[in-house]
């Protein structure tokens, strides 16, 4: 018999999160295929099983136990207990390790090498997802795995930032791995695995997170990491609960500080009065981790100060290519001529343009979706940051039907030629910041405009 039959058993007897399998695990010396030949009498004899864990563990049956990883398997999914060889040895330092663990991908060794966890809001401003792109870029370049929980708002964006690095990014889910939750992060969920990451969740089937999945997640997400950074964290927040997972699992607590009068940053502040390391960069949660783990590879700042000299980018993160895409139709274009910056209603822009009312808001929203443009109340419009105007290239095969893009990704591919360019290059052109340019490069990418060259640097695809 496989003895992960056992522990997924005990798992659908005692719930995910509970110490309870771990705790039987270490009592008896044949473990939980020890416990389970025990039977009802042994259960019953034990104080620390209560009658309803008793009834659990007899009507949920070994072969049943036995179906459910069979189907876990035939899906490809890695399924991972205590006595696994893969499984982590830093969940088995924590209270509560996981009974069973289901992975899609590959789990790196993160008791091998730095595994930081970067939390943050889900409702988080521009500058703190920029921010999160530059952190979770600036610890893959640094040798560092980052976990993170698959939300949206900066969970999404440190993903990005280190799918841009080049490092492999592990997500623990608050339910099954075939679970559309979040759907807005499918695809990033897609691409962490093609990526050379993992998908980890205890959950087998819940499609849906439920009361209390958040924080029976969590714990595995510090228990994961050697420290936790938080990026944006309100006074009473779900994100400031990692902290008090991290200081139970005496894993390190970082923090992004933000604006200290910024009531989102509050929570963050506190724990920096508490004892929270602040960091404004990858390379200073790296640092504490110098003489932990053999073969850390120096960290590549983003910006890096010479003696006397202002900050400079360094040429590591590489740009994309244009594929031609970029280029806006004749009615985009003419709409995208008499836009201003001040808002405009849409009776204006008809006399403007001379296009029909449908016509006219159609082209707008497609603006819009470029990044092109921008609404106001009243269905007022102006003018969005537009791309350096630049002819398509002819010699490159197109794929006739157009592809929708962000105006930061427009941004980038305009000012893209043959010769592949860097990040600060790419700065000093489009005038974005480079967190937006990590984000661009990042989804361009995954969309398959560009190839990768030696020296992180990119050209044409």
């Amino acid at each position: 018999m496989d003895k992960r039959v056992y522990w997924i058993w005990l798992q659908h007897a005692f719930g995910e999160g509970s110490p309870m399998p771990w705790r039987i695990h270490r009592s008896l010396p044949g473990g939980v295929e020890e416990f389970f030949e025990g039977g009802p009498r042994m259960w019953n004899s034990l104080e620390v099983i209560r009658e309803r864990d008793a009834a659990a563990l007899y009507s949920f049956s070994l072969d049943e136990a036995k179906a459910q990883l069979e189907h876990a398997l035939k899906v490809g999914w890695e399924v991972l207990t205590p006595e696994s060889e893969n499984y982590p040895e830093a969940l088995k330092n924590i209270f509560d390790p996981p009974a069973v663990l289901y992975g899609k991908g590959w789990l790196p060794n993160v008791d091998r090498r730095p595994a930081i966890a970067v939390v943050g809001a889900r409702k988080a401003k521009k500058e703190s997802e920029e921010k999160g792109k530059e952190f979770g870029y600036q610890l893959a370049i640094g040798g560092a795995v980052v976990i993170t929980g698959g939300a949206v708002g900066i969970d999404a964006a440190v993903t990005l930032g280190a799918m841009s690095g080049e490092a492999p990014v592990v997500s623990v889910l608050p339910v099954a791995l075939n679970s559309s939750y979040v759907s807005r992060n499918a695809f990033l969920r897609e691409s962490i695995v093609d990526k050379g990451g993992a998908l980890v969740t205890e959950y087998f089937s819940q499609q849906t997170p439920g009361f209390g999945t958040f924080q029976v997640r969590n714990r595995l997400i510090t228990g994961l990491s050697c420290g936790v950074l938080l990026i944006q964290a309100a006074k009473k927040s779900g994100t400031v609960m990692y902290a008090s997972h991290a200081k139970d699992q005496n894993r390190d607590v970082f923090v992004y500080p933000g604006p200290k009068d910024d009531p989102a940053f509050a929570g963050g502040w506190g724990l920096i009065a508490d004892g929270a390391k602040a960091v404004e960069r990858g390379e200073e949660v790296l640092e504490e981790y110098d003489q932990r783990f053999e073969g850390l590879g120096r960290v590549i700042p983003l910006f890096e100060k010479e003696s006397g000299a202002p900050a400079i980018e360094e040429e590591v993160l590489p740009a994309l290519a244009d594929s031609g895409a970029s280029s806006l139709s004749e009615e985009q274009a003419a709409v995208f001529g008499v836009l201003r910056r001040e808002p405009q209603g849409v009776a204006q822009l008809e006399e403007a343009t001379g296009f029909s009312t449908g016509k006219l808001l159609g082209t707008l929203t497609e603006l819009e979706l470029l990044g092109l443009a921008e609404s106001y109340p009243g269905k007022r419009y102006r003018k969005g940051k537009a791309p350096s105007p630049r002819k398509p290239e002819t010699d490159k095969k197109t794929t006739g039907s157009e592809l929708t893009m962000s105006g930061e990704q427009a941004a980038v591919l305009a000012e893209l030629g043959p010769k592949a360019l860097s990040v600060a290059q790419l700065e000093e052109k489009t005038g974005l910041p480079a967190g937006k340019i990590l984000s661009a490069l990042t989804e361009l990418e995954l969309l398959g405009l560009a190839e990768s060259c030696p020296g992180k640097r990119y050209r044409r695809g």
